[in-house]
């Protein structure tokens, strides 16, 4: 508003000094005024734009997790600890050649809400990391996995099919999991989704 209050400002300082000289032009300067305002107008409203849609995105942002020491080694973060609690077990390998063997997780799930199952884990969102930037995917997603109010339920990922591929027998640890979890709680929050992260997790081979 300011903005417009000093343009008409300006233009009215401009008319009283062309118009004796060039009054023949007024519909030309009118028209470039115009443009000009227009001008104005549209930075303003992609400003604001700009702005709603950066709020509207930091709103939208996963709950943020806590860090929780893993008791092997690492860093457990669950976005879900208000409904569900989750401990590492095991970040396990199992050979399939001389170099290279297929990775996965056991853990511990506890629910802390009315819930007699895990909706699933898992899908092409689940990756996994190492220190030298390599990518692991998952070969399964894991459904439908039981739990029980209040008991803590041992879940082998690896039962479910669910590994990481291909992954090189000399690597000693993971430095990123992302565990990718969705499920409807039942608490009238609705379905709630999101990662299960592990951080620089130890990988114990089996031979």
């Amino acid at each position: 508003m300011k903005t417009r209050n000093l343009f008409y400002l300006c233009l009215a300082f401009l008319l009283l000094g062309t118009i004796p000289t060039q009054a023949q032009s007024l519909g030309s300067i009118l028209k470039k005024a115009k443009k000009v305002l227009s001008t104005i107008d549209q930075q303003t409203k992609s400003t604001s734009t700009t702005t709603s849609t950066a709020a509207s995105a930091k709103s939208d942002d996963g709950p943020k997790a806590k860090a929780t020491p893993i008791a092997g080694g690492g860093t457990l973060y669950n976005p879900f600890e208000k409904n569900l609690d989750v401990e590492v077990v095991e970040v396990y390998g199992t050979s399939k050649s001389m170099n290279f063997g297929n990775v996965s997780v056991v853990l511990r799930l506890k629910a802390k809400t009315v819930i007699d199952k895990i909706n699933y884990i898992g899908d092409d969102k689940t990756t996994a990391y190492d220190d030298e930037g390599n990518v692991y995917r998952i070969d399964n997603t894991a459904y439908s996995i039981k739990v029980a109010e209040g008991i803590s339920v041992k879940a082998d990922l690896g039962a479910y099919n669910l590994h990481f591929l291909n992954v090189p027998k000399k690597t000693q640890k993971l430095q990123l999991v992302k565990l990718f979890l969705y499920n409807d709680f039942e608490d009238g929050s609705g379905a709630q989704r999101g990662y299960i992260e592990l951080r620089d997790v130890p990988i114990t081979w089996r031979k």
